[in-house]
């Protein structure tokens, strides 16, 4: 662990930390911005929802709408990409009757949300090592003429695969487009939105871009926002797209008042010098966990995010859901917090690589698992 880097966190200096993609991690200065910012609301708690906030919000939700290369206006504030996904379904009134396309990679609450409403979820399948023309035609394939949403991540959660955005939206054309970016903001260098053709873009800016957890952000094409609403209404409610989610009701909103606080934090961390490093890092972390594990990397496919990233366990270990938590316990019991992943029957560690990282996490990663699996084999009786 890089102490310098690390003292500006908050991390338990006893555990090595190598899942930041996860929920992010608060520097200690932002985490004390919104200190100051909640007791600036409880100091008077009428001027400040009456007079302070709407000036607050406004200025935070613009900080973000730049960080991200926007026009003013364009994005609103939410709590995270499951929120944002809530207020698409609500604004495009998806219901039974009603198709909604998500693939095998996606972050599972965009699929409860659209079923809870009623709608059929139809998947784009397609396995880790895919090609991006196999993405998109595997997107094309779950299409049904009641298609009413696509539903795509840009950087997907369990994978860690850069999908082709752009390709999707044109291929699926005219059905609207919604990217999950969940892990983006921050983390994925040379983003243009409004270059993608999609219709809804939401990204969590406490992921990657050091901001206090429950922000994120929003952005909607133009001819949507009449009807996009918050799923809290409130003081707000008849105001314009996107002011109209600045305010709702009694909730905490520190965490959105300090947004401007985590992006310059981003910044002075290295900005994209740093996602630079973090990229290196993770290649040379990846390396040692492999030459430990006996597996190879995958060639060919579909990129991997710049900060995250996958390493296959051996053949039968952590194949399951039931299985990878096990091996998520033995680990944390060593030391390490670092997620295993089982997708479509096979079991693979998902590292990422953040400022407060050093190659001596990897090492002492690989030099630990060799046990950690014995053990595994062990209790479950295999080979």
């Amino acid at each position: 662990m890089r102490r310098d880097i690390a003292e500006q966190f908050e991390l338990d200096p006893g555990l090595t930390h190598l899942n930041h993609g996860a929920f992010g991690a608060v520097p200690r200065a932002v985490r004390q911005a919104q200190d100051r910012a909640r007791a600036r609301i409880e100091r008077a708690p009428m001027r400040a929802f009456r007079d302070e906030l709407p000036e607050l919000l406004a200025a935070a939700r613009e900080s973000a709408t730049r960080f991200l290369g926007l026009p003013a206006g364009s994005t609103a504030l939410v709590r995270n990409v499951t929120e944002a996904v809530g207020v698409v379904l609500q604004g495009l009134d998806i219901g039974p009757g009603d198709d909604v396309v998500v693939s095998n990679h996606g972050y599972l609450t965009a699929g409860w949300s659209a079923e809870a409403r009623g709608a059929t979820l139809r998947t784009a399948v397609f396995p880790v090592d895919a090609d991006p023309d196999a993405v998109v035609a595997a997107f094309v394939a779950a299409l049904t003429d009641r298609t009413r949403l696509v539903v795509i991540d840009q950087i997907t959660s369990p994978t860690a695969l850069v999908l082709p955005v752009a390709a999707v939206a044109a291929a699926v054309a005219p059905v609207p487009v919604l990217v999950d970016a969940a892990h983006v903001p921050g983390a994925l260098p040379g983003l243009d939105i409004e270059a993608l053709g999609v219709d809804f873009w939401a990204g969590n800016l406490h992921k990657w871009a050091y901001t206090p957890r429950a922000a994120a952000t929003l952005w909607v094409a133009a001819e949507h926002r009449a009807s996009m609403r918050p799923l809290v209404t409130s003081w707000s409610h008849g105001l314009p797209y996107p002011e109209r989610f600045d305010l709702q009701g009694t909730v905490d909103h520190s965490s959105w008042v300090a947004v401007p606080d985590g992006l310059a934090a981003w910044r002075e961390l290295g900005g994209w010098e740093q996602v630079g490093r973090n990229a290196e890092l993770l290649a040379r972390g990846a390396e040692h966990v492999r030459a430990a594990l006996g597996t190879e990397h995958p060639q060919g496919g579909t990129p991997s995010a710049p900060c995250l990233g996958l390493v296959a366990l051996p053949d039968g270990v952590a194949t399951t859901t039931e299985a990878a938590e096990q091996l998520w316990q033995r680990l944390y019991a060593v030391g390490f917090v670092v997620p295993p992943i089982a997708f479509e029957g096979r079991g693979y560690l998902r590292l990422a690589a953040a400022p407060y990282n050093d190659e001596s996490d990897y090492e002492r990663l690989a030099a630990a698992l060799p046990a950690v699996l014995d053990t595994v084999r062990a209790t479950v009786g295999t080979p």
